[in-house]
């Protein structure tokens, strides 16, 4: 068996991923095979002069080599793995002659897209000059290799690749970028740089509302109301349905009424809040500080109304929880000391059992499989479509309630990481991490077809041998070179008109016997009894037949020569597939060796890959605990001290209620 079909065969496509879990196991290219340390310089340049010319990644391509043609229809099937498998497989043939440096740019892009960023990074700085950058194309690249490492929180190298491409990007990828931009800033406390990259954004984009809203919050911050108004007013220019951008309306509204609240402008305070939406996420902020406004007021029992309306939603919200505590202050300002010692009794009870709450959803975190289940419900929300991450906008402007993902009383406070963007990261990470180990969960079991495809081969090649050897030693060939050698005598001798009765038909045959056996007796019998007439007409006859012969002779001799070249190329084809059955027999006792040592190699690192993968998704999994349980613990915090400020309000009642008497 050709050595060859023993490699197609390992490459099946239900076996060959194994050999790519192996290949990004060692995170690097099975073709890039970089030269050492000690290469000198008259070996680099040898190796530069047979590399092929660099392509011209900004024009669009012709395809010229059949494999790239393979690896674009598996990328754009959707099948990145497949496609990734096939650079490397191509590369490893030399099968790229034209196309090899864009396949390693798309094997930088299935990289990027599954993650690894280092290796996706390296190509990229291999492949692409600052000048390749400055096209749309390639420089979309570079702005998703810099969105990864903004998402990942590696901010040093996001900001260095966006800067590089903001110029050259499209308009709504270069506005998706200043935001980014913008952000960073903003975590390197650079207000400044933030508002620049903020101007830069184009107000009919998308990200528009983003960033007039970013922008405004900038102003508030450095007390500007007169810039800051400018942008949080004007967050849409014209009245949309769009439930994201009236969601951040809404927000830029009450960050309008705290500023005002804090500048003792109750008036201009509850005008902007009031025209928050009651169905918006962001109507319990203004409910609450609407109240305050009224309080600080002196109108005791406006503020009463708002904050009895707000102390009916959800108690795991924390605005509702300060309205909690701001009825019963109300109540004391309205001197209904009864009403108020009430109502902290019930903020109390209500804290304490919130606290109840947390404290067992805790422990269900830490001993139990809560996080498991969580994570799975989520995985199984976003089959279904219900896309807990934004994608979904209805989602995202339902405001504070039960996520569904139990239908218990847990589900808020889980719900509440999910706008978390560490925690989206972290789910992210994890999310990847379970499918490459359900990836090679299948890979594993698949091993077991590289032992069952060795032992086939070896098998059948056991059963082949013997009829190989038999056919190389029995010499039928020599039989038919024999054949040959006569049939071209034959023909040189009709040639001399010799051997003319081999043009014979059947019916000739017998009279070129008939005659052969007259003539044999004709010469047996004596002058003395036989005629001169009569041997004349023997020897007529045997001309007579001669003549008939000759007459289709040129004809016939040509048919017999034109089998005799086919038979002849046929002997010489058989010939070489002789030489090269001898060749193949005599490397058939090595094709096999080593096989199976590499089948073992790839078994360990397949599973020594998949005991990482594994260690990873522990990580994974405990970061994410941590982050719930910080969450917890910082919700905990909280009620806590609302609990400690309900029960201090009831013992200053209870103290006021107490009438010492004087002593006479």
């Amino acid at each position: 068996m050709n050595l060859s079909k023993v490699m197609q065969c390992l490459l099946r496509p239900s076996v060959r991923n194994c050999l790519l879990a192996i290949t990004l196991s060692h995170g690097m290219l099975v073709s890039a095979a970089e030269p050492s340390v000690e290469t000198t310089s008259t070996e680099a340049s040898a190796n530069e002069a047979e590399q092929p010319p660099k392509e011209d990644l900004k024009k669009p391509v012709i395809l010229e080599d059949l494999a790239y043609g393979n690896i674009l229809f598996e990328y754009y099937r959707g099948n990145t793995i497949e496609a990734l498998n096939a650079i490397l497989v191509a590369n490893e043939r030399q099968q790229l002659p034209n196309h090899r440096q864009s396949a390693q740019l798309l094997s930088g892009v299935i990289y990027l897209d599954l993650g690894m960023l280092t290796h996706a990074q390296k190509i990229f700085n291999d492949l692409l000059s600052e000048q390749d950058l400055k096209t749309e194309l390639l420089a979309k690249l570079e702005f998703y290799l810099g969105k990864l490492h903004y998402r990942q929180g590696d901010f040093t190298q996001a900001q260095y690749r966006l800067k590089r491409v903001v110029d050259a990007l499209e308009a709504s990828l270069k506005d998706e970028c200043l935001i980014m931009l913008s952000n960073m800033a903003l975590h390197a406390d650079e207000k400044e740089q933030a508002k620049s990259w903020l101007a830069g954004i184009s107000q009919d984009s998308s990200m528009a509302a983003f960033s007039r809203f970013n922008l405004g919050i900038l102003w508030l911050r450095e007390a500007n109301l007169v810039e800051a108004e400018k942008f949080l007013n004007n967050i849409h220019p014209s009245y949309t349905e769009d439930k994201v951008i009236r969601s951040l309306q809404d927000k830029a509204k009450v960050a309008l009424g705290y500023f005002y609240l804090s500048q003792k402008d109750y008036q201009k305070a509850r005008i902007n809040l009031r025209k928050v939406r009651l169905s918006s996420p962001s109507s319990n902020s203004a409910l609450l500080g609407i109240g305050w406004s009224y309080l600080e007021s002196g109108s005791y029992r406006m503020a009463l109304s708002h904050w009895l309306e707000l102390s009916k939603r959800d108690v795991r919200d924390t605005a509702v929880q300060e309205a909690l505590l701001a009825v019963p202050f109300a109540y004391q300002k309205l001197d209904s000391m009864q009403l108020s010692l009430d109502n902290y009794l019930h903020a109390s009870d209500v804290f304490q059992q919130q606290m109840d709450l947390i404290d067992e959803l805790t422990q269900k975190v830490e001993q139990g499989d809560l996080i498991d289940r969580f994570i799975d419900k989520i995985v199984l929300a976003q089959m279904n479509d219900n896309d807990l991450f934004g994608n979904n906008k209805d989602i995202r402007d339902q405001g504070i309630q039960d996520s569904k993902l139990f239908g218990d009383k847990y589900d808020y406070y889980l719900f509440e990481l999910i706008s978390q963007h560490r925690f989206n990261e972290n789910f992210r990470s994890y999310q990847k991490l379970g499918k490459l180990a359900n990836l090679l969960r299948h890979w594993e079991e698949q091993l077991p077809i590289f032992d069952e495809i060795l032992k086939a081969n070896t098998l059948r090649f056991e059963e082949k041998i013997p009829l190989v050897e038999r056919y190389l030693t029995e010499g039928a060939f020599d039989k038919y070179q024999q054949a040959l050698a006569q049939l071209e005598s034959d023909i040189q001798a009709l040639k001399n008109n010799e051997k003319l009765h081999l043009l014979a038909d059947a019916s000739e045959l017998r009279t070129h016997a008939r005659i052969s056996r007259l003539m044999e007796k004709v010469a047996r019998i004596p002058d003395d009894m036989l005629t001169p007439e009569k041997r004349l007409k023997a020897k007529r006859a045997q001309g007579v037949f001669q003549w008939q012969l000759e007459s289709g002779k040129v004809g016939k001799i040509w048919l017999l020569e034109k089998e005799a070249k086919q038979i002849k190329r046929i002997l010489a084809e058989i010939q070489s597939r002789k030489g090269g059955l001898e060749r193949a027999r005599a490397s058939a006792k090595v094709r096999f060796s080593g096989y199976q040592e590499k089948v073992d190699v790839g078994k360990n690192q397949l599973l020594g890959l998949r005991d990482k993968i594994q260690l990873h998704i522990r990580i994974q999994a405990a970061e994410l605990k941590s982050q719930i349980l910080a969450v917890l613990a910082k919700r905990r915090t909280t009620i806590d001290h609302y609990l400690l400020q309900s029960d201090l309000s009831v013992a200053r009642l209870h103290e006021k209620a107490v009438v010492i008497p004087e002593i006479d």
